[in-house]
Formats: C-alpha cells, sequence, structure tokens
C-alpha cells in the first residue's frame, strides 16, 4: 500500500510485526550500544519513501537551509531535530494528518525491512548501492567513490519495504531521547523518558560504511545543524 500527499511526498506502508533490534556480538564495527532485544511493533505506519527533499521543505517552510543546493530532489539538510518538529507541525496543519518521525525502533525495523545483516543490502554494501565515504570498507566489500556530498531521491534501490537512502545520505532523526536499551523485549519502544540528546540513524553521504548499519545509533542535542543532518516523515493513522 502507498499513497502520495498533497505535497507530492511518497509513503509505503510498513507493517505490524517483531524484528530483533541491535546486532550480534560478532557484527563488525558494533557498537557497545547495540544490545540485541526482540521488540514488537503492535501498529503498522506510512513511511515516507524518500528523505524529505529541499523543495519539500521550501513549500512547506519559505526557505531553503541547505548547504548542497541545487537539484529540487535533494534532501534538505543543516536541520536540527527541533527544526524536523517545526516543519512536521506545519506538515500536519497543513494535511490534516498525524506526521511525526519514526522511533528508533520504528526506524530500524522499516530500515531492515526483514534483514538481520548489517545491512539491508546483505552482509557489505557499495556505493553503487548507497551515497556513503567510498575510501571505508566493510566486511569483503571494496573502496568506491567519494561524492562528497548529498545524492538526489532515488539515486539507489530501495529496501523490500520500498524506503530509499536508509543507508548514507543524510542521518534521519528520529522521535526518541537517546538512552541504553532496556534490557529484556519491548512493545512499542518509545525511548528514554528525558534526556540531552535525540537519536540519529542512517549514516551519511560523510561517513564510512559501518556507520551506515542498520543497528548503528548516533546521538546528538536537539539543535544540532550539520550538512549530514536530514530526516524522514511518518504517518500513524490509528
Amino acid at each position: 500500500m502507498s499513497f502520495t500527499n498533497g505535497l507530492g511526498m511518497q509513503f509505503v506502508w510498513i507493517p505490524p510485526g517483531s524484528f530483533v533490534m541491535g546486532s550480534p556480538k560478532e557484527e563488525k564495527g558494533r557498537q557497545s550500544n547495540e544490545t540485541q532485544r526482540k521488540v514488537t511493533l503492535t501498529k503498522g505506519f506510512y513511511m515516507g519513501v524518500h528523505l524529505v527533499t529541499q523543495e519539500q521543505w521550501q513549500t512547506v517552510m519559505g526557505n531553503n537551509p541547505s548547504g548542497f543546493k541545487g537539484e529540487k530532489s535533494l534532501p534538505v539538510e543543516v536541520v536540527s531535530w527541533n527544526d524536523s518538529q517545526g516543519f512536521l507541525k506545519r506538515l500536519r496543519e497543513k494535511d490534516k494528518k498525524p506526521y511525526r518521525l519514526p522511533t528508533e525502533a520504528e526506524w530500524e525495523y522499516a530500515c531492515r525491512a526483514g534483514t538481520t545483516t548489517p545491512f539491508h543490502f546483505g552482509e557489505t554494501i557499495s556505493t553503487e548501492q548507497a551515497n556513503y565515504n567510498g575510501n571505508g570498507v566493510y566486511g569483503d566489500g571494496k573502496k568506491g567513490v567519494y561524492r562528497a556530498k548529498t545524492t538526489p531521491a532515488g539515486s539507489f534501490p530501495a529496501n523490500a519495504f520500498g524506503l530509499h537512502d536508509m543507508h548514507g545520505n543524510a542521518l534521519q532523526w528520529c522521535q526518541d531521547w537517546y538512552g541504553d536499551y532496556p534490557q529484556g523485549n519491548a512493545v512499542d519502544p518509545q525511548g528514554a523518558e528525558k534526556g540531552q540528546f535525540r537519536v540519529v540513524r542512517g549514516g551519511s553521504w560523510h561517513y564510512p560504511p559501518a556507520i551506515c548499519r542498520s543497528a548503528y545509533r548516533f546521538k546528538n542535542q536537539p539543535d544540532d545543524r550539520y550538512s549530514n543532518f536530514g530526516f524522514r516523515a511518518c504517518l500513524f493513522l490509528n
């Protein structure tokens, strides 16, 4: 199931389900904050096929903060978590629909799309599949190109859910405060109750492939703005 809103933003349905969040101890590049646990998401949701683009941001917010300007379909970047909330608030008012950022669990579930490997592509990744710093290699992968900038929406293959750029291109803010994963299985986790940092996921054009893994966790202050920070919208109808 999919739909396109009045702004031309495309969304695909992410069904409810369970998955193992985090990474196994033997995964290359694993960090200590990626402890595995079973997570169940009881409600499906719609997720943006692409990162929010500069054209979409311009239409809603009336400006373009991005560092890499050019094509309209480039992702908007140099946006903080707070900025993303401003965009989503206006989008809710404009479209009369309950948009928000994904939680960290929703993001990883959507990124993996049923896979258990470091990337939804498999055990490794190439710069023909995603936009990251190709000077780095992962596993049995090879060096690739380092584009040193963002690429237009839809430039690389989608995952099994139909989502593009879940690995690389621009980092993606999540709704949650950052915190250690609680022990034990979880149902619809919402992250820490409070904190200093918000969760960021997915890696970017600037980072090597290990940082683009499905399980890799970033944290940044909610007012941080960098040229590799973007986001994608989700829609929850129940």
